[in-house]
């Protein structure tokens, strides 16, 4: 199907433990034989990105995400700026696909911060994988901020939690597939203690950008998780799970928009040709 297709990219957003449904989102594409050519990823989306980026298989990249636990991502280390230090999440990175830069990726992969001074999006698209996905998973209140090139960096999610303009800058011809696992629901439920006092935050601020960058995808992907909290590293098998399914059944949709919009490219180009 894909000979006079557009190419496809897939956007990730964050999700911290509930990132792991995005493995389930790519299982099936995969299978569906719908190719992932270009990658924009946030937050917990950048490590899933960056392991599919790495050439990984999915059979692989599912041992590894059933295998999350927080004490594998978190060391303790009392700041003023924090008490949590990521450096656990690039170690770990670094672990599962090496010492990897941009450059080597199997498939094009540009990952997202935000610049803690100004708030602005900062899109990693060279330099260490490993490094930008450390970066782009400091949620601030709980991860120390990530100091590169002499700029402190936290969160993705803060600036772009669903990077469908990010994808967008890669490539401009491109049908954008968008998989959020952000929840949209309205019911307001206490936090009981610190950390998810600092999650909700995060949510509330994701959840205003993010409600820019959907519209914006081709088609959006996006699992109902109002079951799931971000700290439900249990749950790797079910989330991956409904992540799968969740596509599965929208493959049809998928397909159909992709063919229809590639269509369209092609009609809008045939008419300019004469013209150059």
């Amino acid at each position: 199907m894909a000979g006079n297709m557009l190419p496809v990219g897939l956007a990730l957003s964050g999700g911290t433990a509930k990132a792991v449904t995005h493995v389930g989102i790519i299982k099936a594409l995969v299978e569906a034989e719908i190719p992932i050519n270009y990658i924009a990823a946030t937050s917990g989306g950048s490590m899933v990105g960056a392991f599919y980026a790495s050439g990984m298989p999915i059979s692989s990249i599912l041992q590894v995400a059933n295998s999350l636990s927080w004490s594998k991502l978190i060391a303790l280390r009392f700041s003023r700026l924090g008490f949590v230090s990521s450096k656990r999440i690039q170690n770990f990175v670094t672990e599962v696909i090496g010492n990897v830069e941009f450059k080597d990726l199997k498939t094009p992969c540009q990952i997202v911060a935000t610049d803690l001074a100004t708030g602005g999006k900062r899109v990693f698209r060279r330099g260490a994988v490993a490094l930008a996905v450390r970066a782009s998973c400091s949620i601030p209140q709980i991860f120390l901020p990530v100091e590169i090139d002499g700029i402190y960096y936290v969160d993705g999610g803060f600036s772009e939690y669903l990077p469908v303009e990010t994808l967008r800058e890669m490539e401009q011809e491109v049908f954008v597939i968008g998989a959020s696992l952000a929840d949209e629901r309205s019911i307001y439920r206490r936090p009981r203690n610190y950390l998810q006092l600092a999650m909700h935050v995060m949510g509330l601020i994701a959840k205003t950008n993010y409600r820019v960058s959907a519209p914006k995808a081709d088609v959006l992907i996006h699992p109902d998780m109002e079951n799931y909290s971000p700290f439900d590293f249990d749950a790797s098998e079910e989330l991956i799970e409904l992540g799968y399914n969740t596509t599965r059944d929208m493959i049809p949709e998928i397909k159909e928009k992709w063919k229809h919009k590639s269509s369209r490219l092609r009609r809008m180009l045939s008419k300019l040709s004469p013209l150059r």
